[in-house]
């Protein structure tokens, strides 16, 4: 097996006629493809949504969840709720250096574990107790990281007048 790369290394050094032809060529080609590294992390940068923008996500599906459970549609609080976990999961891949997203494991996973459990046992107190909960984990977060002038409410209305919350027959 030795014998057999040795040779073929061999054959390979024989076959560049011009090792400093090979160098500029692979110089060249790794410049390329810094460059291309380059601009498509721009592109990147230039797309990904802000951390206020996926706040903004969870804020309409915190509200979304509030009246599912209201209704007592837990189909569509269970999916509420992994939308919320899923942008928040997004919040930690792409803001992994922020504070608040550093935050959201100790103070607003828990709160949705509890919510889970409402939900999966359908059990609306307990929900509105979690709810409740999470609410206040939400302004918790905010006053820690400087911005508890965004406050979190439990919601009055539907965030939307087309949707219908109450569970389909």
């Amino acid at each position: 097996m030795r014998f057999t790369l040795l040779i073929m290394f061999v054959l390979l050094i024989a076959g560049c006629k011009d090792s400093r032809t090979t160098m500029k060529t692979l110089q060249s080609e790794i410049n390329y493809l810094n460059a291309k590294n380059d601009s498509l992390e721009k592109m990147i940068q230039a797309i990904k949504p802000g951390l206020g923008d996926l706040m903004l996500m969870v804020q309409v599906h915190h509200n979304k969840l509030y009246f599912a459970a209201k209704e007592g549609n837990w189909p569509l609080a269970q999916f509420e709720h992994d939308e919320m976990i899923e942008i928040f999961n997004q919040a930690e891949e792409i803001e992994r250096d922020r504070n608040e997203v550093k935050l959201l494991k100790g103070m607003i996973y828990p709160q949705l574990d509890t919510i889970q459990l409402s939900i999966s046992q359908k059990n609306p107190e307990r929900f509105y107790s979690s709810y409740t909960s999470l609410t206040n984990a939400c302004n918790n977060c905010h006053s820690a990281t400087k911005f508890g002038f965004n406050k979190i409410i439990i919601p009055e209305r539907p965030p939307y007048s087309n949707q219908q919350f109450e569970p389909v027959k």
